[in-house]
């Protein structure tokens, strides 16, 4: 399908991609070690900052708090 099609810009659709790594990133225990602006950079974003607003904006939460809650969540669902 194309993007257009989709009823998306090429922006769009990689600022979605990146985010969605991200968010893998950010639930992914092997990255665990990783700060938030470390994975920020990896997905591509050039300021912490601004991931961090549109990590808010699309998912409703901080990249950080999102992060504690997927780990409380693994710790609920392990014992």
């Amino acid at each position: 399908m194309l993007l257009s099609e989709a009823g998306l810009s090429l922006e769009q659709w990689l600022l979605t991609e990146r985010l969605g790594k991200a968010r893998e990133m950010l639930a992914a225990p092997r990255y665990d070690r990783l700060t938030v602006a470390a994975i920020a950079t990896r997905c591509g974003f050039s300021s912490p900052s601004h991931f961090s607003r549109r990590f808010q904006a699309a998912y409703g939460a901080a990249p950080s708090e999102w992060r504690r809650l997927r780990r409380e969540e693994a710790m609920a669902a392990a014992g």
